[in-house]
């Protein structure tokens, strides 16, 4: 009877002592799983306003194709709001039309965008020598289509 009594609160040490490590796997799994949906999103928004951009230039176009500041500004729109037109709230949280570029080379049109990720825990203390690591990075999509 007296080993039982002794292993009582024993589980629960183990319990907190895990309890940490726990949460900071399931919080970086889920910080993760965000990172990947940004990512996508953004990778299907910058293949869609090129996929826009090769059909515009090329409409009504006799075969000498040119890029106006007009379509530059569409296709960044195109990225930022999902309308051509000014919207007000960005798809992506901190994405503007200036980490937007588009260029026009030998009849492929290519656009890029550098969006700068930003995670819920932006910067990871250092407690050793005082310098903090920041965990923001750029996430970079480039899509490249031939106008037709």
């Amino acid at each position: 009877m007296k080993r039982i009594r002794v292993q009582q609160g024993l589980a629960m040490v183990e319990f907190t002592i895990i309890l940490p490590v726990l949460l900071i796997l399931l919080l970086s799994i889920l910080e993760l799983g965000r990172a990947f949906y940004q990512y996508s999103e953004l990778e299907k928004l910058s293949r869609d306003s090129t996929r826009y951009l090769a059909n515009v230039i090329a409409s009504g176009t006799t075969g000498v194709y040119s890029l106006t500041d007009s379509q530059v500004t569409q296709a960044s729109n195109l990225i930022v709001y999902g309308t051509i037109g000014v919207g007000n709230d960005s798809l992506l949280p901190l994405l503007t039309t200036n980490h937007v570029s588009v260029t026009l080379d030998n009849n492929y049109v290519q656009v890029e965008v550098a969006y700068p990720f930003q995670p819920v825990l932006s910067v990871l203390p250092n407690f050793f020598s005082g310098d903090d690591t920041s965990l923001n990075f750029t996430m970079t999509s480039s899509y490249t289509m031939r106008v037709l």
